[in-house]
């Protein structure tokens, strides 16, 4: 007696591959929606403004710089978050969302280097082409 629940081994036409069936599972899930969508972009908007200040009292930004610089100093951070509070609200959105905040995160705690790395570039191009001398 055979029995209608026996497996058969697989073979090699019926045996899926491992790239078919990583594809075949993630192509339907990308399209799901996520529920948890708003913790990256809400984390990020929470610390950048806290990695500015911590970063503008390092830097002596409050004392030295100019008030464009010091407003820079948050407003920047936070141009580069807000898109991703308005990326879908997929699976397939999600590494998106993660490298928009860490963008954010990242420009909050370089802006100080950032501008003195512009203000040297700047100055060196107009010393070099004569632009500097009135």
């Amino acid at each position: 007696m055979t029995s209608k629940t026996a497996r058969t081994a697989p073979t090699a036409r019926t045996a899926p591959t491992a790239w078919a069936s990583r594809t075949a599972l993630a192509e339907p899930a990308a399209d799901v929606p996520d529920t948890r969508w708003w913790g990256v972009p809400l984390a990020a908007t929470v610390l950048a403004p806290l990695l500015s200040l911590v970063t503008a009292v390092t830097a002596d930004l409050f004392t030295d710089a100019l008030p464009v610089f010091l407003i820079g100093c948050f407003v920047l951070p936070f141009a580069a978050i807000v898109p991703a509070w308005c990326l879908a609200r997929t699976r397939r959105a999600r590494q998106a969302r993660y490298g928009l905040a860490a963008v954010g995160c990242l420009l909050a705690v370089a802006y100080p280097w950032l501008v003195e790395t512009v203000g040297v570039v700047v100055f060196l191009a107009m010393l070099l082409t004569g632009l500097g001398h009135p």
